[in-house]
């Protein structure tokens, strides 16, 4: 069983021509040869389907396809801005009567219902379809495939391509001037963090990868980034914001006896998760947020076992929190002078 690539309503096709032939380029690889071409989406979509594995447990091997990922890509390529320059992985089926023309350095094909089956970009070639705009859609398309040949293809495609790490693109956002306020507050935070001093951090933090025993910018944005948009941190101005997680995280480097614990992702997470519980719970009991009033605070939470049984697995981000958030429940506002 075999599915159209989406179920978006479709008008009704008023072409009467039924073989249709775009400009391509062959290319030979060992035995495979493919080509590159672009087509109109309204020339293609109709005529591609996807094999996926949640229907077909015999014969198919695609994912279950995302549709808010589709609408993302719809409003990109229709914003006037962006492009998408990689192609769209296609094989023909015996029904599409594909065929090249040396000649001509064209390829053909009949329009009719899954001619093409997707091998890679099923989301991309939706969101083409779903785009306002029409575009042309660039394609590589294989001809001649077995099914176990489509399938490898797939497997290989998807192995041997990796996307860029998540930490490298935030750290090259400001280069490309797309860094939103939120962004560049967190990164002169981690910046500024990764290079003072009295930061017990310093020189711990990784921008543009993840690495063992560092914090990733991609951890540290996901931990910090709430803790900038609510709370006590988000009236605090620039200055009193840093001060105050810097006191915060010289706290539990205080208090905690393996120091380590700073640099595993669940539980830098789970600290800032608790973050305006334990700072409001120290300003209700110590009136001030500076670093001696908030270890007392949390010296309860680092004496706590956060390793499952046994004592090597640390618990995930979510079950060290529940052990965290005892009491720590009250509120009072922040001043300069509390710092």
């Amino acid at each position: 069983m075999s599915t159209t690539v989406g179920t978006a309503p479709r008008k009704k096709s008023t072409r009467t021509k039924k073989t249709t032939s775009y400009p391509a380029l062959l290319v030979t690889q060992n035995k495979h040869r493919f080509f590159f071409t672009t087509i109109p989406v309204d020339d293609l979509f109709e005529y591609c389907f996807v094999a996926r594995r949640d229907e077909d447990p015999g014969t198919g091997f695609q994912r279950a396809l995302n549709e808010s990922r589709a609408d993302d890509i719809a409003a990109y390529l229709a914003a006037g801005t962006g492009s998408i320059p990689s192609n769209i992985v296609l094989s023909a089926q015996e029904v599409s009567n594909f065929a090249y023309n040396r000649k001509t350095k064209s390829i053909s094909f009949s329009r009719e219902q899954a001619a093409f089956l997707v091998l890679d970009g099923q989301h991309r070639l939706w969101g083409y379809e779903k785009c306002s705009v029409r575009h042309r859609v660039p394609v590589a398309i294989y001809e001649g495939l077995t099914r176990p040949e489509e399938t490898k293809l797939f497997i290989d495609i998807n192995t041997t391509q990796r996307g860029v790490p998540a930490a490298l693109l935030l750290d090259i956002k400001e280069l490309a001037n797309v860094e939103d306020a939120r962004e560049h507050t967190l990164r002169q935070i981690f910046d500024r963090l990764n290079t003072d001093s009295k930061s017990p951090i310093a020189g711990k933090l990784s921008a543009a990868k993840s690495l063992a025993n560092r914090i990733s910018r991609v951890t540290f944005n996901r931990a910090v980034g709430p803790v900038l948009s609510s709370g006590v941190a988000l009236d605090a101005g620039a200055e009193n914001r840093y001060k105050l997680i810097l006191n915060f995280l010289n706290a539990w480097d205080a208090e905690l006896q393996d120091k380590s614990m700073l640099l595993r992702s669940a539980f830098f997470e789970a600290i800032f998760e608790v973050f305006g519980e334990a700072v409001q719970n120290t300003l209700t009991a110590k009136k001030n947020a500076k670093q001696l009033a908030i270890q007392v605070t949390i010296r309860p939470l680092a004496r706590l076992n956060y390793f499952g049984t046994g004592g090597r697995t640390l618990l995930p981000k979510k079950a060290i929190v529940t052990i965290m958030q005892s009491a720590l429940r009250k509120t009072a506002p922040i001043s300069a002078e509390m710092l």
